[in-house]
């Protein structure tokens, strides 16, 4: 998710309330309130020896989100038809098939590196450039997302110190050096270049791009709203995120 705001105490984040979702959600790691306790305790995905840094970072972002990304997430909400916006999430998502591609053949998963390659081939010709998905809706293709921060995880180097990017948001050293790499396997970065960065995050990125944001509105209000401290809440929420993605497709690895 991207341009976005990037929060209690960990005693406070681990009792709010879980945000309101129906049963027909998918499972979203970020907004998981069942985290262990070894979670928090010497883990270095929540070292934070930049955290004056970082709360500046955080919260210029979220008065940046606050003034300019939801007003836009408000009118794509309620102006955008639901058919326009998956097209706009399919289109994204395959701009970035390429990256998971090529970090499916770094960790070594050649099945999935076929599936990625046959949605891509698929959903970029029959799907006119990525804006429909015939790859899941009539081959039932399902997609996966792969990046060089999980392939650095899986390579055994560790998170590093909790980092807050400018429009981007939550992230480590490890995953923001990842993402680098994957902003360069991109299509659109060798037509765009740099500003490439800022199209991804404000539209899809990590942490709260319209795209995403508009998808789960009510669980990042519902995450600030019961945190007393919101940058340590996502700070947590950002790190537990980051393990699921990264592990739940090889439980057997841990």
């Amino acid at each position: 998710m991207a341009v976005a705001p990037a929060a209690a105490t960990e005693a406070a984040a681990a009792q709010a309330p879980p945000p309101a979702s129906s049963a027909a959600e998918p499972y979203d790691p970020l907004f998981d309130e069942e985290w262990d306790d070894e979670d928090f305790i010497g883990g270095d995905a929540f070292a934070d020896p930049w955290e004056n840094a970082n709360r500046r970072t955080h919260d210029f972002n979220r008065d940046l989100d606050y003034w300019v990304l939801r007003p836009l997430t408000e009118a794509y909400a309620e102006k955008i038809p639901n058919r326009a916006k998956l097209s706009v999430l399919s289109f994204f998502e395959n701009l970035g098939e390429p990256a998971t591609f090529v970090n499916d053949l770094l960790q070594r998963e050649w099945d999935d590196a076929a599936i990625t390659f046959s949605r891509f081939l698929l959903n970029t010709t029959f799907g006119v450039a990525g804006l429909f998905d015939p790859a899941g809706a009539v081959f039932d293709i399902g997609g996966h997302n792969s990046d060089f921060g999980q392939t650095l995880a899986l390579a055994g180097i560790p998170s590093g110190p909790y980092l807050v990017l400018p429009v981007m948001g939550p992230n480590n050293l490890r995953d923001s050096t990842g993402l680098i790499v994957d902003l360069f396997l991109r299509p659109t970065f060798w037509l765009l270049g740099p500003s490439d960065y800022l199209v991804y995050s404000t539209v899809q990125g990590t942490g709260h791009g319209i795209a995403l944001r508009e998808q789960h509105a009510r669980s990042i209000d519902a995450l600030e709203d019961s945190s007393i401290d919101f940058y340590s809440s996502l700070r947590n929420a950002y790190g537990q995120s980051r393990k699921a993605l990264i592990w739940h497709r090889r439980e057997s690895h841990r």
